[in-house]
């Protein structure tokens, strides 16, 4: 493992003696938490075989065409800054997701869950939205096909967009991500983490001239890191340049993936 980016491997039903980890992973004690066993591999591949055929209902939305992958649920980087078919469908989505794993234990209980296990009990929940009980997504499953990928950047871009103005105002940290997967590609697909940080500077994701692809990784330490399924990795997305590798072959890449910081509040909110 590169010096840059140490990572920590915790079995999630030991998550209960390392309640110091993510405040560790804040200061920097280490750059990365590796969960395992989230998810069953059994219940792993129930899922994916609902997912594959469609047995949910729930919302789909696009990456840019070139990306040859979709959600299911709505990105907030991604969706049109009045917010009003986001939060239509918001509801809707956590009730349906929830019908989904149903089966092999909540998606929403079980990442709060374990997150705030880790965290010394700290509280865990989905963004607040516009009013009392309607909440911004918690998560989004994504979909990358053959050839999907998703371009280098930074996540700490929550000053810069219009969509993020229910978020943005409260938050007092960097934005976190984890990304916990279902299945892996045959080959690719990996998450690939840069040693290069934003330096302060706010970058936007594939939006023209000031997003983060124009910059040089060539010679840039990475580490790569393939999840099998079941396992989750949570790191400082917003301050470390990362990217998803071209999936290589025909089994699709399926992962729940969610933005996360601190709020004046005291509270981590976590989206999609």
């Amino acid at each position: 493992m590169p010096g840059f980016f140490r990572v920590v491997v915790i079995p999630a039903a030991d998550a209960t003696q390392r309640a110091d980890a993510i405040r560790h992973l804040r200061r920097e004690e280490f750059e990365g938490i590796l969960l395992q066993g989230v998810y069953g591999a059994d219940a792993c591949a129930a899922l994916c075989a609902a997912l594959e055929d469609n047995r949910h209902g729930l919302v789909r939305t696009n990456f840019p065409a070139p990306f040859h992958a979709f959600f299911y649920g709505m990105n907030l980087n991604l969706t049109p800054p009045d917010l009003t078919a986001y939060f239509a469908a918001a509801p809707v989505f956590r009730t349906r997701l929830a019908a989904l794993f149903a089966g092999i234990g909540d998606l929403e209980a079980r990442i709060t869950g374990l997150l705030s296990t880790l965290d010394a009990g700290r509280r865990y929940v989905a963004a607040p939205g516009p009013s009392s009980g309607l909440d911004h997504m918690f998560t989004t499953l994504r979909a990358h096909r053959p050839g999907g990928f998703i371009p280098q950047h930074f996540d700490d871009e929550h000053e810069a967009r219009d969509s993020y103005r229910l978020i943005a105002p409260s938050l007092v940290s960097d934005v976190f991500s984890f990304v916990l997967a279902f299945s892996q590609a045959e080959a690719g697909g990996a998450l690939e983490v840069f040693n290069l940080r934003h330096r302060g500077r706010r970058f936007r994701m594939v939006d023209g001239a000031d997003d983060a692809r124009h910059l040089s990784v060539a010679g840039v330490e990475s580490v790569q890191f393939r999840l099998a399924p079941g396992e989750m990795i949570i790191f400082n997305s917003g301050r470390y340049l990362h990217r998803v590798t071209p999936v290589i072959g025909q089994a699709t890449r399926w992962t729940a993936c969610s933005f996360m910081a601190e709020s004046r509040g005291g509270d981590v909110w976590c989206w999609g």
